[in-house]
């Protein structure tokens, strides 16, 4: 599949699955999209995380 949901873009790119459906609703995650307004949200495998990735603490 070529989607991934929140969850999944949440441990790539090291944000709480809150932000990543916030940046989904503002437009920030290009081609993010939703079957209907509530529903999980398709977010393509490509995409780029709009801000920088947290680096993980050592």
């Amino acid at each position: 599949m070529a989607d991934m949901g929140t969850s999944e873009a949440s441990k790539k790119w090291g944000y709480v699955q809150r932000t990543i459906e916030r940046w989904c609703r503002d437009g920030l995650i290009p081609g993010a999209t939703q079957d209907k307004p509530g529903s999980t949200w398709h977010i393509p495998k490509n995409a780029k995380c709009p801000c920088s990735i947290k680096k993980k603490k050592q």
